[in-house]
C-alpha cells in the first residue's frame, strides 16, 4: 500500500464519498494518449463513439429553462455563485468538441447561440455589481472569468465553423477589449477587486486562441504575455498563489490543487505548452492513489501535503486524507489534455466508474454543473 492509506478499510470510505459527486461514465474512455499500462486499468465498457444524446438534451433544457442553482453538490453551504455562466459555457464546449470530433448533437449551431445569449444575459448577473462595459451592443462585465469565458465560447464557435457575422464582431471586439484592460493592468479582478490569478487561464485561452484563428497579432501577444504571468506566478518560492493583489503580490501565497488543475486545462485547451507546468506540479505534489499501488484509482488534494487547509465552495467536500471534489475533478480534464497523464486520466476515472454511481449523468437536471463539469472532462481536446 502507498502512503496514501494504511488499508483498503481505510479508503473505502473515502472512495464511497467521492463517488456521490464523481459519478460514472455512461460510456467507458480509455487513456487518451499511450502511456498507461491496460494490465491495471479497470476493464472498459462497450462505447458508441458518442454522447449521450438524451442526457445532454435534459442537460440543456435545465440549464436553459430553470438554470443552475448557486452552489455544489445541491447544498445551500457551498456557494457558487458563477455557477449560471459555467453551465452555459460547458456545455457550449462540449457541444463544440462533439461537432469538432465529427458526430455533432442535432441543432447544434441553434443550441449554442442559445447558450451564448443566456451567457450574455442572466449569467452576468454575479459579475454585475462590479463595473461593466459596452461590447457589440451588449452590456457586459469586466471580470476577467466572466470575459474569457465567453470569448471562449465565441473561440469554439469560429473554431468549428458555427459561427455567423454577429458572433464574430462580437469575439474580435471583446477580444480588443481585453486587450486593452490586460495593457493597463496585467492581473485583471474576477469580482470587485479581488485578483485570483487562475481566473485568467480562460482569458489566456481566448486571446491566444482569437490571434490564431483570427490572425490577430494583438491577441496573440497579450494572450502570451498573460500565459508568461502565471508561469512566473508559478515559479514563486511558495508555489502558484490563490489570490494575489494588483501588482501581483501574493495575499494568499499557499497554492491549491484547484487552481493548477483549473489553469493547466484551460490552457491546454488552447494549446500552449505551460499547460504542463501547471498539471505537472498538480500530478506530482497533489494527486495520489488513496487505495494504495495495487488498485488503479487516483484523486487529489486540495492542499500541498502537510498543510491543513479550509474546505470552501471552490475545493467541494474534503475527504480522507485531504482529497478534493473540485481537484480531483478539474484534474480529470487536465490530465486528459496532457500527454503525460493518459494514466492518471483513466485511474481518476476508475475512482467513478468502479462504484457504477451513474446518478448524475442519468439524471442531469439535479445536478447541471457537477455533470456539465464532468462531460467537459471526459470529451475535451486541445483547439
Amino acid at each position: 500500500m502507498s502512503g496514501d492509506a494504511s488499508s483498503l478499510g481505510g479508503w473505502r470510505p473515502w472512495l464511497l464519498v467521492l463517488c456521490c459527486w464523481l459519478p460514472a461514465s455512461v460510456h467507458a474512455e480509455g487513456p487518451p494518449y499511450d502511456g498507461g499500462n491496460p494490465a491495471v486499468l479497470a476493464a472498459p465498457e462497450p462505447t458508441t463513439g458518442a454522447l449521450p444524446t438524451e442526457s445532454l438534451d435534459a442537460l440543456e433544457q435545465r440549464i436553459l429553462g430553470k438554470g443552475c442553482e448557486p452552489k455544489l453538490l445541491g447544498d445551500a453551504r457551498r456557494r457558487f455563485i458563477e455557477a449560471q455562466l459555467l453551465c452555459d459555457a460547458h456545455l457550449s464546449f462540449i457541444l463544440i468538441q462533439a461537432a469538432l470530433d465529427g458526430h455533432p448533437l442535432p441543432d447544434t449551431p441553434r443550441r449554442l447561440k442559445a447558450l451564448l445569449a443566456d451567457a450574455l444575459g442572466r449569467a452576468r448577473s454575479p459579475f454585475l455589481r462590479g463595473e461593466s462595459t459596452r461590447v457589440e451592443g451588449h452590456t457586459l462585465p469586466t471580470s476577467v472569468l466572466y470575459r474569457g469565458y465567453v470569448l471562449l465560447m465565441l473561440a469554439g464557435m469560429e473554431r468549428a465553423g458555427l459561427g455567423d457575422a454577429e458572433s464574430t464582431a462580437l469575439f474580435d471586439a471583446l477580444a480588443a477589449q481585453l486587450v486593452d484592460a490586460l495593457a493597463h493592468q496585467p492581473l485583471l479582478p474576477s469580482f470587485g477587486q479581488s485578483i485570483w490569478p487562475c481566473d485568467s487561464a480562460p482569458a489566456a485561452a481566448g486571446l491566444l486562441l482569437h490571434g490564431r484563428l483570427r490572425g490577430n497579432t494583438r491577441s496573440r501577444d497579450a494572450g502570451e504575455q498573460l500565459v508568461a504571468r502565471l508561469v512566473e506566478l508559478a515559479g514563486l518560492p511558495t508555489g502558484f498563489p490563490a489570490k494575489v493583489d494588483a501588482k501581483g503580490r501574493p495575499l494568499e501565497p499557499t497554492p491549491r490543487a484547484t487552481t493548477l488543475a483549473w489553469t493547466g486545462a484551460f490552457l491546454a485547451m488552447a494549446s500552449h505548452p505551460a499547460a504542463g507546468t501547471f498539471t505537472r506540479t498538480l500530478v506530482k505534489d497533489y494527486c495520489g492513489r488513496p487505495a494504495g499501488d495495487l488498485l488503479p484509482f487516483a484523486a487529489c488534494r486540495e492542499w500541498p501535503r502537510g498543510v491543513k487547509g479550509r474546505e470552501d465552495s471552490a475545493s467541494g467536500p474534503l475527504v480522507h486524507g485531504g482529497y478534493s471534489l473540485g481537484a480531483s475533478a478539474l484534474a480529470i480534464a487536465a490530465t486528459r489534455l496532457s500527454g503525460e497523464h493518459g494514466q492518471w486520466h483513466a485511474h481518476l476515472l476508475n475512482a467513478a466508474r468502479e462504484m457504477g454511481i451513474r446518478t448524475t449523468l442519468e439524471q442531469p437536471r439535479k445536478q447541471p454543473l457537477e455533470a456539465s463539469l464532468y462531460w467537459w472532462g471526459t470529451t475535451v481536446r486541445p483547439w
